[in-house]
């Protein structure tokens, strides 16, 4: 003889649930997943001074914004000009200046990689394809310790 066994179940809704374990939209799972992609892009960032990556960069839960006027082109890689070479006394070329609307040369970017050895255009895409095996490993050892 079977008896039939009746479970009721209380569920707190979906919105709840996913609110609960941080793996809503903009919730602290998308916040450590951003971070993390900050953390292993930096190196990719063009380093001269440290404004592009690091000084004008902004971070959200969702969201990572350069603020340099240049981040643009430097993002693309390619040069903007025109170019005005500014000479010191010995003739040297010690820094550029330009004036009037910028336009791009097509001249590539030659990323200075004594500081950030993996600077690149498109710094994003080429951190992504690199280590993103690392940054998925990284969030599962996050949720297997907080239970996500």
């Amino acid at each position: 003889m079977s008896k039939n066994i009746e479970l009721k179940l209380n569920l707190k809704p979906t919105t709840s649930i996913i609110y609960i374990t941080g793996s809503a939209e903009k919730g602290p799972i998308h916040s450590l997943f951003t971070q993390l992609c900050y953390n292993h892009m930096e190196k990719y960032t063009p380093f001269d001074t440290g404004n592009l990556a690091i000084d004008s960069v902004v971070l959200r839960k969702d969201s990572i914004t350069y603020n340099a006027p240049y981040s643009h082109y430097m993002y693309m890689g390619q040069v903007m000009g025109p170019n005005i070479p500014i000479k010191d006394k010995n003739g040297n070329i010690v820094r550029w200046f330009s004036k009037g609307p910028k336009h791009y040369t097509g001249a590539q970017i030659n990323y200075d990689k004594s500081k950030h050895h993996l600077a690149t255009s498109y710094w994003d895409k080429h951190m992504w394809s690199a280590e993103k095996d690392d940054i998925i490993k990284e969030m599962e050892k996050y949720l297997e310790k907080h239970g996500g």
